[in-house]
């Protein structure tokens, strides 16, 4: 296939993308009002369908609440759960932007630097190459800002908890106290005790709140207090000593980490290198001359080593994490 032929069919793929985003885009701004029943109806019911007949019976009413048949409305759950996903990652990643605005430029970047390089006659291989790295760009760009908004939270949690506790004291609700955080503390721990607040007075439990916004940072943390406190609150007890408790513990376990990290720099600084070398050099040379590395795809002796090649690189790579990789 010449270079012509390549960049028309991947920017025929990029055009229909761009046409199913557009079209999936106007749908949802023509049937949000729909979809806000829907969701209602579905909050309603979350908590209703443990048992397959009233499972069926949810679906029943939600597809008659928004118009759809049943077969229509698992297919557009389905679809629904993917976008959820994409934005829960997003939200967690603090990426304000929508799924299909995310899932678009996604797209883009994919299919455009690839269809231009094939445009201008780079050759299959460099073609690809940059279409992987679009590809895979954008989940390291979102693993990357999610585990740096993480850390900041942690950081932040233990002082959040000696806020609260001075707050239960002082004779405020915990409610209140989380009021407080959202309003004086900083992002990203004042901005998710914000929502947590909202959720609530649109009708959430105080339990429920908690949970999503544990799902939403994962933090091993942060679970230990949600935990402790939806204990608390089915049990009884002084939940100011219990946060106080909590937050010396998050200290401990954040000053042990710090030691571990430092301890263990050389370590993951060595794995780093040894997992992203090579493969950042296999793409540079794709890039600048991809007959050298054609050898590796075209010849069967080629493709044993690059598989050996990879295999070995994977298991160094795992092995180092292993190591360095200190459970606590």
């Amino acid at each position: 296939m010449t270079g012509f032929q390549i960049s028309a069919i991947i920017l025929a793929v990029v055009f229909g993308f761009f046409n199913f985003f557009l079209a999936v885009s106007i749908v949802g701004t023509a049937t949000e009002e729909k979809r806000t029943v829907q969701d209602r109806v579905k909050r309603l019911f979350k908590n209703k369908s443990n048992k397959t007949g009233k499972s069926k019976r949810r679906e029943s009413i939600l597809a008659r609440a928004t118009g759809e048949s049943s077969e229509a409305f698992k297919r557009s759950e389905k679809s629904r759960k993917l976008m959820d996903t994409l934005f829960d990652a997003l939200i967690s990643a603090d990426i304000m932007m929508r799924p299909e605005e995310f899932a678009l430029i996604w797209i883009v970047i994919t299919f455009v630097p690839s269809g231009l390089a094939a445009l201008f006659g780079a050759g299959l291989l460099p073609s690809l190459t940059l279409a992987g790295l679009g590809a895979f760009m954008p989940l390291i760009v979102i693993k990357l800002k999610r585990e740096k908004r993480t850390k900041l939270f942690e950081s932040q949690l233990g002082d959040t908890l000696i806020v609260m506790c001075n707050s239960l004291r002082s004779g405020f609700s915990f409610q209140q106290a989380m009021e407080n955080v959202a309003m004086d503390m900083p992002a990203p721990i004042g901005v998710e005790f914000s929502r947590v607040c909202n959720e609530i007075r649109y009708g959430a439990t105080m339990e429920e709140a908690l949970e999503n916004m544990a799902d939403r940072i994962k933090s091993a943390d942060l679970l230990l207090v949600v935990s402790a406190v939806c204990i608390q609150r089915t049990t009884g007890g002084n939940l100011s000593e219990i946060l106080t408790t909590i937050s010396n513990t998050i200290r401990d376990r954040l000053k042990i980490k710090g030691e571990i990290r430092s301890i263990t720099a050389q370590g993951r600084t060595s794995g780093l290198i040894i997992g992203a070398l090579p493969a950042f050099i296999a793409v540079a040379l794709m890039l600048i001359n991809p007959s050298y590395m054609s050898v590796f795809f075209t010849t069967s002796a080629g493709r044993i080593m690059l598989i050996v090649s990879i295999v070995m690189e994977v298991f160094g790579f795992l092995a180092i994490r292993k190591v360095v990789n200190i459970k606590y």
